[in-house]
């Protein structure tokens, strides 16, 4: 059975990877059957919920792509129940505007042996959704300001 100390490794491993842009450290954290949900979706219409390591790589590629991002976390706590509990502290830079999201948001993660199996995400949904709107308007005018020059 996984201890809290490997638990807390392996999310550590993973928020770590993920701070340094290395996507495939991040995913070989997880199970290939993982099942990632967020409360917090580009639309806003539903949550966003990702069946498989490889979509959840997909998702990983586009915002790494589009922002540097930077996770750490500030608590965590395991049960008996082999879910952890974590509250995390991040940033997110878009790579044109420059704008940055700061913040903090939960997560429940559930293992099976050393890896995990389910992640589970509770952001600000409203601040994110902005977030992302702001920097998708401003890239669109920051194109249509240079291409007029």
């Amino acid at each position: 059975m996984l201890d809290t100390y490997q638990a807390k490794l392996t999310l550590y491993a993973t928020h770590s990877a993920w701070s340094e842009g290395d996507i495939e450290g991040v995913l070989n954290c997880y199970t290939d059957d993982l099942i990632y949900y967020s409360n917090a979706s580009a639309t806003g219409d539903a949550p966003l919920i990702i069946h498989g390591r490889e979509n959840f790589r997909l998702m990983l590629e586009r915002i790494s792509g589009a922002a540097e991002s930077m996770s750490i976390v500030d608590f965590f706590r395991f049960g008996d129940d082999n879910v952890g509990r974590a509250t995390v502290q991040g940033f997110i830079k878009h790579r044109v505007t420059r704008h940055t999201l700061t913040g903090t948001f939960r997560q429940e993660v559930t293992y099976r042996g050393n890896r995990i199996c389910q992640m589970r995400e509770y952001h600000d949904a409203a601040r994110m959704r902005t977030f992302w709107h702001i920097v998708s308007q401003d890239e669109i005018i920051d194109r249509v300001l240079m291409s007029a020059c």
